[in-house]
């Protein structure tokens, strides 16, 4: 209900500013007319009306209703911060030799590398790496002695390289790596030796 009545003073503010401007012009086409002699006096008085009462609308409203000035500042503060967040979630830069995977074979890491292109991605943030469950399969193949998930900043590169997905903020990748939900990663384990099995 207070959203409504939010966004029903915004555009009543905003209408009462068009006025304004339209006012403005008015009163200068006004002004070059009467440089010619021709005047209107009911002109004068309609104008004045809209200008006095989108001037009060304007004044009564401030204390609810952001400035055009502030809602510009916010956008650009906005538009910054998820140029900051998209840059820091989307890496260019990884080492092409860095590989977090040990002791496989090449097809044991290609079979890895398809499993986790494959996994389902954040079913709140498309586009992204469900990261609980990437970190899952992570530790489950540090506890297999099959990856050193040490170097976290190449390690989170190769995520996104392999996945082909955005993947989180470093601080939040860091955070959740190793995973510490042991059924969790006692299944991705089963997954993975399945996975070789199979292959």
């Amino acid at each position: 209900m207070k959203s409504q009545k939010g966004q029903i003073l915004y555009r009543v503010d905003r209408f009462a500013a068009r006025v304004l401007r339209i006012v403005v012009v008015l009163f200068v086409v006004l002004l070059v007319l009467a440089c010619f002699g021709i005047e209107s006096r009911y002109a004068w008085y309609i104008s004045g009306g809209l200008f006095a009462l989108s001037v009060l609308c304007r004044i009564i409203l401030s204390p609810f209703v952001k400035s055009e000035e502030e809602e510009e500042f916010e956008q650009q503060v906005e538009y910054i911060l998820s140029r900051k967040s998209c840059e820091e979630s989307k890496p260019s830069v990884t080492n092409t030799d860095y590989t977090p995977l040990r002791n496989l074979n090449h097809s044991q890491e290609g079979f890895v590398k398809q499993h986790l292109f494959r996994l389902p991605e954040n079913p709140n943030k498309p586009g992204f790496i469900n990261l609980a469950l990437v970190s899952h399969y992570l530790t489950a193949l540090e506890k297999m002695g099959n990856a050193d998930l040490i170097d976290k900043h190449n390690l989170r590169l190769w995520v996104a390289q392999v996945t082909q997905k955005q993947v989180p903020s470093s601080s939040q990748f860091n955070e959740a790596i190793p995973s510490k939900a042991n059924t969790k990663i006692a299944n991705a384990r089963r997954d993975i030796e399945r996975l070789f099995q199979a292959k």
